[in-house]
């Protein structure tokens, strides 16, 4: 049996070698005199022989020729039947332009391939991009390198470029770079599975697990392109953006930092930390300095706040067909629009002294209150009957005063006094008097001013208040949210609404909600009754964030239901002037009436249909949001954890191995070989050598596909794909504000 096993092994290797012998004669009859490998120069060429094969031993400086690519040697043994050399000394391949140096050559002419090796082997272009590596492979044919276990790109304007293995394209100027990928320019650093680099338009792809770090702060995404030139940035498939003041998620995000705009789109999440706002969206359109930003696409602010007692986030959704937020200055601004701004800068009345009051006096509000009560803004409750006549007007009327000589005398006085110090200021020095105002000019003209525009369909839901309008504008010279376009406002079982409603801001805090034009309050009552307030104008006066009094004024009218023993038995019916409620505890502490006060009081069953509706009446509950989902149905991603804690930034080890002269590099590689990129070089070279990567004999025409490379990256990008960074910078023409 074991002489069969040995019979069998002799054939088999007989055939293997009879095998290899055919392919050999077969590519010798092939060969044609342009397949050969010419020897051009050299000081001396010697005849050997060894175990039957004839060898040339060629002493130099010697020069040879295939694929108009020339060999360059001190020494080399050749091997004319096998078309072999093997070089040493000073060895250099010449092609077009391109140089290639290192140690030792095993050129195998039948497959047009150079096996380069050295401590340094350097590959350099006619444009003096440099690729440096200890393995190397050159295709003389279709001139293309491959290497492996480690190399370096620098090119011409200092972009490194450097990966465990890849190939360089000398026609197509490209370089296809393949596991530990890194890149970094000045102001860019790029960790990436695969890397594409045009290095004559010095546009780089790249794909799976993309890390990048830049001046304004850290991403991540699958897939991206940067154009150096144009400085465009496009990034694709679950991107990531962390800055110090931002967190931004989206599908798609293109950047020009040459015009300082952009394009994000596909579920889009903008996080601002420092104003503890959401941003969402399908498309945002964005553009620094001065910042602009535009949303559509299903757009929705969401403005977070956390209850420092609770400890649980109350948000506030606001969703519309369109946002617009940007900064201008106030010389910027329309004169118009300047001037309409500061006509609407009122003093806020909250420490106004109030008038004598005319009013009806609630003692105990807790013993009148009651369930079906009206709730205004903040849930006042309203006493059971108006059981007082109506109150007169106790406004005193105006008098006449007497004139006091001694106080005129003394404001004429004072005004000329005045006088005379302006016309002294005025000569002293009118130059500087001009320069400070010219100063003060300036900087108030250089002001910033914020604007905010909702657009249609504007909504907003709070757990505390919803509204509905068609438009809402804000902008910080007054401070004030306008709502406009039917605005309709809901808190707890109250509706207000409109022509227009504002919100008074002070120090970034709510302190009086105005009603402007056909003002009308409803609350619901058991379904069927509706306590109504209507008026020319209503504000709510707001102090830590509640209620604390609302005022009625003009043209006022009044519905209340009363009940008796919890049913309602009959409908008080007010008109006046004025009405203003004093509020304590979200109770109505004091009513007051004035002017021209009437009041019925009518029981239920001699009550007529127009009797219970004021003109006007509106209800709009079915247009109320219900609760967040009917602003979005969006998931908000949470927070990431601290990008420096899972991705480290990239080493460059190789670059540092291959380029020890650190002077020569970016600014972002001058800070000297660092022990962790010490380290991290020992464990790939250790990794290696345990398993060590067997070179192709022969190059492929295009990149090799790669598990983790999705199959239209498998071969040479196309031309088309190099303009499509110009057709992507069309797209951010971003539309100016008229």
């Amino acid at each position: 049996m074991k002489k069969h096993r040995v019979l069998l092994l002799f054939l088999f290797l007989a055939g293997l070698i009879t095998a290899r012998s055919n392919t050999v004669l077969t590519i010798r009859q092939e060969r044609t005199e342009e397949d050969k490998v010419h020897l051009i120069s050299a000081q001396m060429a010697e005849m050997y022989e060894l175990f039957g094969v004839s060898y040339r031993k060629i002493t130099g400086p010697a020069r040879f020729l295939h694929n108009n690519t020339y060999i360059l040697c001190d020494t080399a043994i050749w091997n004319t039947a096998e078309n072999i050399i093997d070089a040493v000394g000073n060895i250099q391949i010449i092609q077009e332009g391109t140089r290639l140096t290192g140690e030792t050559i095993h050129y195998l002419g039948d497959l047009n391939t150079a096996e380069v090796r050295g401590r340094v082997v350097e590959l350099i272009d006619k444009e003096e991009n440099r690729l440096r590596t200890q393995y190397l492979n050159f295709n003389t044919k279709d001139s293309i390198a491959y290497f492996f276990n480690g190399g370096s790109v620098v090119d011409n304007e200092g972009t490194i470029l450097e990966s465990r293995r890849g190939y360089y394209y000398s026609k197509e100027k490209l370089f296809c770079l393949y596991e530990h990928v890194e890149m970094g320019t000045d102001t860019l650093r790029i960790k990436a599975d695969s890397l594409y680099y045009h290095s004559d338009s010095n546009l780089a792809e790249f794909w799976g697990n993309v890390q990048a770090w830049h001046t304004d702060g850290f991403l991540t995404s699958r897939e991206g392109t940067y154009h150096r030139d144009e400085e465009l940035y496009h990034f694709l498939d679950d991107v990531f953006i962390r800055s110090d003041e931002q967190e931004i998620r989206a599908e798609d995000v293109l950047y020009n930092k040459g015009s300082n705009s952009g394009i994000l789109r596909n579920n889009v999440q903008v996080r601002d930390t420092t104003q503890q706002i959401h941003i969402l969206g399908d498309r945002l359109d964005f553009r620094r300095e001065p910042d602009w930003v535009r949303v559509t696409e299903d757009p929705v602010l969401v403005v977070w706040e956390i209850d420092s007692e609770t400890n649980r986030r109350d948000s506030l959704f606001l969703r519309a067909d369109t946002l617009l937020a940007y900064t201008s200055t106030y010389g910027k601004m329309d004169s118009l629009e300047r001037v309409r701004a500061f006509e609407r800068q009122e003093i806020p009345e909250r420490k106004r002294p109030a008038a004598a009051p005319d009013s009806i006096i609630l003692p105990d509000s807790s013993s009148h209150a009651m369930p079906g009560s009206v709730n205004l803004p903040g849930s006042p409750a309203l006493p059971e009957k108006d059981s007082l006549p109506p109150a007169k007007d106790s406004l005193p009327s105006g008098r006449d005063t007497i004139p006091d000589p001694t106080a005129e005398a003394a404001v004429n006085y004072l005004r000329q006094n005045l006088r005379d110090v302006q016309v002294f200021l005025v000569r002293a020095d009118s130059t500087l008097l001009a320069d400070v105002k010219i100063l003060g000019d300036s900087l108030f003209n250089t002001t910033d001013v914020h604007f905010l525009y909702g657009y249609n369909n504007v909504r907003v839901y709070k757990s505390d208040i919803q509204s509905i309008c068609d438009s809402l504008v804000f902008n910080s010279i007054d401070s004030v949210v306008r709502q406009y376009g039917k605005p309709v406002l809901w808190n707890e079982e109250s509706q207000l609404s409109a022509d227009s409603i504002q919100f008074r801001f002070s120090r970034d805090s709510l302190y009086r909600v105005d009603f402007l034009s056909a003002a009308f309050l409803i609350s619901q009552e058991e379904q069927v009754f509706f306590h109504q307030i209507k008026a020319d104008l209503m504000y709510a006066h707001i102090s830590d964030n509640d209620v604390n009094r609302f005022d009625a004024l003009k043209n006022t009218r009044a519905l209340f239901y009363i009940p008796e023993d919890s049913i309602i038995t009959s409908l008080n019916i007010k008109e006046c002037e004025e009405m203003k409620v004093i509020l304590k505890d979200r109770r109505a502490q004091r009513i007051t009436y004035k002017k021209s006060v009437k009041s019925d009081l009518i029981p239920l069953y001699d009550l007529t249909k127009e009797q219970e509706r004021l003109s006007g009446f509106d209800w709009r509950g079915a247009e109320r949001p219900l609760d967040r989902t009917s602003i979005t149905s969006r998931t908000i991603e949470e927070t990431f954890s601290e990008p420096g804690i899972i991705y480290k930034e990239p080493l460059f080890p190789y670059t540092l191995k291959y380029f020890p002269f650190v002077h020569a590099l970016p600014s972002t590689l001058r800070t000297g070989v660092t022990t962790d990129a010490v380290k991290e070089l020992s464990q790939r070279e250790r990794e290696n050598k345990v398993n060590p990567y067997i070179p192709l004999k022969e190059i492929p025409a295009a990149p090799a596909q790669q598990d983790n490379i999705p199959a239209k990256r498998d071969t040479i990008p196309a031309q088309t794909r190099r303009i499509r960074p110009v057709q992507e910078r069309r797209q951010l023409q971003i539309q100016e504000i008229e």
